[in-house]
């Protein structure tokens, strides 16, 4: 990433994030609360969930692309006393480093919509996670409903680039059926803490691998 880029993350797009994250606090922690065992967050980013975490987690691995964002996890790793033991590694979720069967909860909190090749990253999801592990997930996407489909269509070219490569259009409930997860019980809907239309329609659920997969 280029300085300017870097300073950019730093000092526009992360205290962004950080304002959505206080008015999705509520969500993260019902969804958060849910994980249990060895714990791998996608997309950890600056460390927003680290404190959302429940006491059935036994170790928490953070992935994440982004030097300048683990260097603000660590910072705010070594604030946490009393913290569950945790890793850190630098990397995309599109190929992962671990074994097969590997975490008992992944976790995917509003990072599918940067990922470059979210398909790859799905799988990678499925293959690390344990016969009976479960898939934590938050993810803003394509809405439903023609009229704002369009306009998330035609606005999103424009989007990305002041939104750190965020695609309004996904359909990544898709992605993650095809990946083998059972999204059967899974809609898209109308998140009311979200004051932005465009990035309103989200899934969230825990769901376990599909019986078919």
């Amino acid at each position: 990433m280029s300085r300017i880029g870097t300073l950019y993350e730093r000092f526009v797009f992360s205290p962004v994030l950080a304002m959505a994250d206080r008015a999705l606090s509520g969500a993260r922690a019902g969804l958060l609360d849910q994980a249990r065992g060895r714990v791998l967050e996608i997309g950890i980013g600056s460390g927003l969930s680290l404190d959302y975490y429940g006491g059935d987690v036994q170790e928490l691995v953070g992935l994440e692309p982004s030097a300048e964002l683990l260097q603000q996890c660590r910072k705010r790793l070594a604030e946490r006393a009393g913290a569950e033991p945790t890793e850190l590694v630098e990397g995309g979720a599109e190929n992962m480093p671990w074994p097969d069967n590997s975490f008992d909860t992944v976790v995917a909190f509003l990072v599918f919509c940067t990922i470059p090749d979210p398909e790859s990253a799905a799988r990678e999801m499925r293959r690390v996670l344990k016969p009976g592990g479960r898939l934590i997930f938050f993810e803003h996407v394509q809405a439903p409903e023609d009229r704002l489909a369009r306009w998330q269509n035609r606005l999103n070219p424009c989007w990305q680039p002041i939104a750190c490569g965020c695609n309004l259009n996904r359909d990544t409930r898709s992605v993650f059926e095809r990946a083998g997860f059972d999204m059967s019980e899974t809609r898209v809907h109308h998140h009311p803490d979200i004051p932005l239309p465009l990035v309103r329609p989200v899934i969230e659920g825990v769901v376990g691998a599909s019986k078919t997969a």
